[in-house]
């Protein structure tokens, strides 16, 4: 019944009404904008590390540490084979490759410039480049000469697709070794500046290169990134009683930039959330004084019948409380109608120092959609309080003798 009359007295005055809703639906929809382009960048941003580094690293520790002397760090097949089998008894494990990174120089015989490489298992579901866009074919999965260049390297050297380079770097021994090997196809990278540089070959090819049959990294795929820390904790352990000598590292632990980002737009939403609180707090805060001091002498006829002061309390609370779930509610509305648009056209944008044209996205979820949604109606609470408590407090006669 109480609920009932709430609902009634927030139509009483229907301009009054319309201006606290629009200020609710406002706020609403901004910080559910702020936060769903806040969530797709992160799941988007999370999504490329970890193709690329898998979900988790397993390597000789002075590589992570920066404390290798030549190829001093490579892990050998036998110990190698003896990781991946012991990683594939491990639940929510959905693949393992490895890789092999070396630098060098690639160059025609119009010049030469300096080349980062990397040797991956081709055809895993661990690192498969599939975040990248690649113009031609792929990398084949044996030792056969051919390459996948940056895109913006290809352009240096001035060669393409089925053109073939020389490629020269030191093997593992200290010894010098060069190949001429046939550009297979080439590849965008997030950052223009290592894509000048960047180089994929077969894990096998870079091995041949080498003169070795090691291997720098294993690459974990893991069916739920979120889940890597837990996983890299077990997985140490087991290397610990089985005598295995790696180290294990997470894709947040392999890539500080994303903590950094992470971290920068988490404090963002918090202070979006403020605001858009303060916003629906002061705005509503005047309107519902306004509207609660009109009907003192109202408040004085149904305490004059009885009513006590904890009813006429929670019934001016309840009339803010619907004014703020219905303002909130239309905010989500709102601002879910203008991401499903956002989307619908399809922006784009380079980033500064990158390399590829991102799709600008929103995203929705439980949690993008519940956060303002409680945010506002908490504050609308907040701002109804004071001025039902006061009304509340005021004696029958005192608000009955009110103009």
């Amino acid at each position: 019944m109480d609920l009932k009359i709430a609902f009634r007295n927030v139509f009483r005055n229907r301009r009054r009404t319309a201006l606290s809703l629009a200020v609710i639906v406002v706020g609403t929809a901004i910080f559910l904008l702020t936060l769903s382009f806040i969530g797709e960048t992160l799941e988007s941003s999370r999504t490329a590390v970890v193709c690329e580094t898998g979900a988790v690293q397993v390597a000789d520790p002075r590589l992570f540490e920066d404390r290798t002397k030549g190829y001093d760090y490579l892990i050998s097949p036998a110990l190698r084979d003896r990781t991946v089998a012991m990683v594939a008894e491990r639940p929510g494990v959905t693949g393992t490759g490895w890789r092999l990174d070396f630098a060098g120089l690639v160059g025609t015989e119009n010049g030469s410039t300096l080349l980062l490489a990397r040797g991956v298992t081709t055809c895993s579901c661990v690192e498969n480049y599939d975040c990248f866009a690649i113009e031609g074919g792929a990398l084949p999965a044996d030792d056969s000469r051919q390459v996948l260049l940056g895109r913006a390297l290809a352009a240096k050297l001035g060669v393409r697709i089925g053109d073939s380079v020389n490629v020269a770097t030191g093997t593992a021994s200290g010894n010098f070794n060069a190949a001429t090997v046939t550009v297979a196809g080439t590849l965008t990278y997030s950052t223009e500046a290592v894509e000048k540089q960047l180089g994929l070959f077969s894990v096998q090819f870079a091995q041949r290169l080498l003169k070795t049959d090691g291997v720098a990294r294993i690459l974990i795929g893991l069916r739920d990134p979120e889940t890597a820390e837990e996983f890299a904790a077990a997985l140490e352990r087991d290397f610990n009683e089985s005598g295995i000598p790696l180290a294990v590292r997470t894709w947040r632990e392999l890539s500080p930039s994303y903590t950094s980002l992470e971290t920068f737009y988490t404090a963002f939403s918090g202070l979006a959330g403020v605001a858009v609180f303060v916003l629906v707090f002061f705005s509503v805060f005047e309107i519902l004084t306004i509207s609660f001091l009109e009907r003192t002498r109202e408040v004085g006829t149904v305490r004059a019948f009885g009513s006590s002061r904890g009813r006429v309390f929670r019934g001016f609370l309840l009339e803010g409380a619907a004014i703020g779930v219905l303002g909130a509610a239309l905010g989500i509305a709102v601002g879910a109608l203008v991401t499903v648009a956002f989307n619908a056209i399809g922006f784009t944008s380079t980033p500064p120092g990158g390399a590829v044209p991102l799709a600008l996205r929103l995203s929705l979820s439980a949690n993008i959609v519940l956060v303002p949604f409680l945010t506002v109606v908490f504050a609308t609470l907040a701002s109804s309080m004071y001025p039902a408590w006061k009304n509340s407090r005021l004696g029958v006669v005192q608000a009955l003798q009110s103009v």
